[in-house]
């Protein structure tokens, strides 16, 4: 990749290298899918700015296979940003040279810190490569771009450099194929949990035992919610006929909720999970505690030798 500016315009090339040097094509699919996740991650810079950007195809030049991107651009510090992010789509080290309990990490801890930073003209070079560094986006769109550029064998590297004007050095990077695992997401999917406590109003529980138990169905935060309850002891009372429900009828509890993500196309999936009921009652009645059953203890055992025939032999 070669990058130049000018006052308004980044022109971007992207050169895919090949075994064969006289190769100068490959699979239509796989690079028009790799050309469309670079181009989403240049635009991704757009939620910083709140701004558009036109990014336009140029005619491609000979040598191995390039493309060739112009990036239209309102401002300078627009065209820095899209620069590191450019650059950063081609570094595997996704990672920032500031901790990120220090002062900087506090200054950009979320999009609307960061908008309202770069409106003020406050932020440095520095700030923008941790910015482009925890881009989660960005991590996405580099890990479906390298499994697409994988499936391509006639690949042996890509090449970038980066050049943000002509008073500095050009930043080279090249990604030989060995390389690109390094990019790829392992698991297509994040998974995030979280439990607190939890007032849950019941509204369709389960009353009967089974393999398989369907979700119970209930209002927590005034929202309707399908949980699985996994209390054992609750649950051997509510199949006992102990804990009765009616209208009003509300636990309180442990809440675990799972939100799992699908990294490609971010899908979002959430599951519920009731682990712990400490009490339950009705809004006009007296709570009632759920007694649980106390985890019996191992004893330590001490075994008596038997007495010895020699024993009394000295």
């Amino acid at each position: 990749m070669k990058i130049e500016t000018s006052n308004n315009t980044i022109t971007i090339q992207l050169r895919y290298c090949f075994e064969d040097e006289n190769l100068h094509s490959m699979n239509a699919e796989v690079f028009n899918e790799c050309e469309r996740q670079f181009i989403k991650a240049i635009k991704s810079t757009e939620k910083y700015f709140e701004e558009t950007l036109e990014v336009k195809i140029n005619p491609r030049e000979d040598g191995s296979l390039i493309d060739i991107l112009t990036v239209l651009v309102n401002n300078p510090v627009f065209g820095l940003l899209v620069g590191i992010f450019a650059t950063k789509f081609f570094d595997f080290k996704f990672s920032s040279a500031k901790h990120k309990t220090d002062e900087t990490s506090v200054k950009l801890e979320n999009l609307q810190a960061i908008k309202e930073q770069i409106k003020a003209g406050t932020l440095t070079e520095e700030d923008f490569d941790y910015i482009a560094s925890n881009d989660k986006e960005l991590r996405k769109l580099k890990s479906i771009f390298f499994k697409k550029v994988k499936h391509e064998p006639d690949i042996t590297k890509v090449e970038a450099k980066t050049i943000q004007d002509i008073n500095s050095q050009p930043i080279i990077i090249v990604v030989e194929r060995q390389e690109f695992d390094h990019f790829i997401i392992p698991e297509i999917t994040e998974k995030e949990e979280d439990t607190q406590p939890a007032k849950i109003y019941i509204v369709s529980p389960i009353l009967v035992q089974g393999k398989k138990s369907p979700a119970w169905r209930g209002i927590y935060n005034e929202e309707p919610i399908e949980f699985r309850l996994t209390d054992k002891d609750f649950l051997q009372q509510v199949y006992g006929k102990v804990v009765k429900f009616s209208n009003g009828t509300y636990i309180n509890c442990d809440l675990k909720t799972k939100t799992t993500t699908n990294i490609e196309t971010d899908e979002m999936k959430i599951s519920r999970e009731v682990t712990l009921v400490n009490n339950y009652g009705e809004d006009d009645r007296q709570i009632r505690k759920v007694i649980h059953k106390q985890k019996s203890k191992k004893k330590n055992t001490i075994q008596i030798p038997l007495p010895s025939l020699f024993d009394s032999l000295e």
